[in-house]
């Protein structure tokens, strides 16, 4: 059962999700040079990544505050639930119209699975009341924006501040955030519910060192041609 009051912030920010994320990709697609799948694929993703890592900001800053004590962390506000539910808005959308627009974009780990996952986890969390330790974690969509406008704007692809980005929240600040709840946050739920998405990140990394390894092998070799 929901716990008391998460649901109207929560759909609250559905609607407006549901209604931005709506509005933008229309007004991108009817007036934009964006007219590929690939960078249709990550308009919405930016947007969301945006939000959802602006309003982290409030609950990282409380937690190194206070020494990175999870315990004294806020696990559940009206705000935390609005964001949750413009996220989910964001996963769904996002299948719904990548599906008809950008389809050729999803595979099935992370497009799929991942967003079916999720979208049943950020309900999960907001209504169990941790929708703040969720968006605390949503820092780590911090690499995700910097791969959105790379991935838009080809020139602004910068492959070394996406992998600083990757490497400081979704490993290391993920490692240290599941070590403190772990070890000192009462619910033993949540750490586990931390340390689900760990296994993905450490699978996106690796895939990410393999596409940098082609790369340097590529240059090389035209270099060696080229000589």
């Amino acid at each position: 059962m929901p716990q008391p009051g998460t649901l109207p912030p929560f759909l609250f920010g559905l609607a407006v999700g549901t209604a931005v994320l709506n509005g933008i990709f229309y007004i991108v697609r009817k007036n934009s040079s964006y007219s590929t799948e690939k960078q249709l694929a990550w308009v919405l993703t930016f947007v969301s990544c945006v939000t959802v890592t602006c309003a982290s900001l409030p609950y990282l800053f409380l937690l190194f505050k206070n020494n990175l004590d999870v315990t004294r962390l806020v696990s559940s506000d009206s705000f935390s639930l609005l964001t949750c539910g413009f996220f989910e808005a964001y996963l769904f959308w996002d299948l719904a119209i990548g599906m008809k627009y950008y389809r050729s974009t999803f595979d099935f780990v992370t497009g799929y699975f991942h967003h079916a996952a999720y979208i049943l986890l950020v309900y999960y969390v907001a209504i169990s009341g941790y929708s703040a330790i969720f968006v605390l974690c949503c820092i780590m969509e911090l690499p995700t924006i910097v791969l959105a406008v790379g991935s838009i704007h080809k020139n602004l692809r910068k492959d070394w501040l996406f992998a600083s980005c990757f490497f400081s929240t979704r490993l290391l600040l993920h490692v240290v955030l599941l070590y403190r709840f772990y070890s000192h946050f009462p619910d033993r739920l949540v750490w586990k519910l931390v340390a689900s998405s760990l296994p993905l990140h450490i699978y996106w990394f690796s895939n990410f060192i393999k596409q940098q390894k082609r790369i340097f092998k590529k240059r090389k070799l035209a270099a060696l041609n080229s000589i």
